[in-house]
């Protein structure tokens, strides 16, 4: 069965990822769409032939044709249009960060669960093929035990009107590209940190973070290093050490769908570099969600991970 889908919010990863995902995709259709600027909306839907457009949020949850919905709006948004959707008897998948607390993510898993309908968070690189393999590595040993982790996730944000630099639309460094760092770094170790020492190097005067970097420790004696920027040259990367070799995955969160990828394999001198073809981990996740609706499959990435992340941001935060 095919799921119909509804598209909050028409900005650049509505446009350049997600609807392109969803109208490729082997069990999902984007049949409405909303945005407050209709043209716009108006000009996408006939780029992506989509069959409906609303000036309004709230009118695409009416559509009684839509099954699920992809929130692609501001952090500060997530929570509200969340609950709303879930009482419009909606899945919903949600842009990370899922939102700007973990105190928010609860409110919105309890009405997700509430109204019986599924909640996962859009961390898209986790279903990339590379990242996969990644995981892989960890859980067949091939690097030992794990000893260090390390993420990074910077580029320099020179518009000084993006809302990704207002307090008031959930922005800063931590939230919008540290949360990606934090999540994998949880993930790869298995278990949320039991100690975090967190240092903000710069912030706007607004009190917007721009340089965060943190140390955490993990109950097994494992450390994880992260840094997140707005400031900084762009660079991605996760990078695992174990005590019998180590691998590093650069361009490690936001490969597109045309981008060869690597691994870069060290055991003793010996360097292996595993290539992965293009993918589409937009696609690959959507497709996922919708199966797991349909349950054809266990949905792999649950939205209590995704508060645990929140958690964590919400301890760094506190040292700021």
């Amino acid at each position: 069965m095919m799921c119909n889908w509804g598209v909050l919010g028409s900005g650049f990863v509505a446009t350049r990822a997600v609807i392109p995902a969803i109208q490729g995709s082997r069990n999902g259709r984007v049949r409405a769409l909303a945005s407050r600027d209709r043209m716009r909306a108006q000009n996408i839907a006939n780029l992506w032939n989509i069959e409906r457009t609303y000036g309004d949020y709230q009118a695409l949850l009416d559509d009684p044709t839509v099954d699920a919905i992809y929130i692609a709006l501001p952090n500060h948004l997530h929570c509200n249009w969340t609950i709303l959707a879930a009482q419009a008897d909606k899945h919903v998948l949600c842009e990370k960060p899922l939102a700007c607390s973990a105190h928010e993510g609860e409110k919105m898993l309890e009405a997700c669960h509430n109204a019986h309908v599924q909640l996962m968070e859009a961390a898209m690189y986790r279903f990339h093929p590379r990242t996969r393999r990644l995981r892989q590595l960890v859980e067949d040993g091939v690097l030992g035990q794990p000893r260090f982790l390390h993420s990074s996730f910077t580029f320099s944000l020179n518009n000084p009107q993006n809302y990704r630099l207002s307090s008031e639309y959930g922005g800063g460094a931590l939230l919008d590209v540290g949360c990606y760092c934090v999540n994998a770094l949880c993930w790869l170790g298995g278990t949320p940190p039991v100690e975090i020492q967190a240092f903000v190097a710069h912030r706007e005067p607004g009190g917007i973070d721009l340089d965060v970097s943190a140390l955490l420790c993990f109950a097994d004696g494992m450390l994880g290093h992260f840094q997140c920027s707005f400031a900084a040259a762009e660079h991605q990367s996760i990078e695992i050490i174990g005590s019998r070799g180590a691998v590093t995955a650069p361009l490690a969160f936001t490969a597109w769908r045309d981008d060869t990828t690597m691994l870069h394999l060290q055991r003793e001198s010996q360097i292996i570099h595993e290539e992965f073809a293009p993918a589409d981990p937009y696609q690959i996740m959507v497709e996922h969600f919708v199966e797991a609706l349909q349950s054809q499959v266990a949905i792999c990435y649950t939205p209590q991970e995704a508060i645990q992340t929140l958690g964590v941001l919400d301890e760094i935060r506190l040292s700021f």
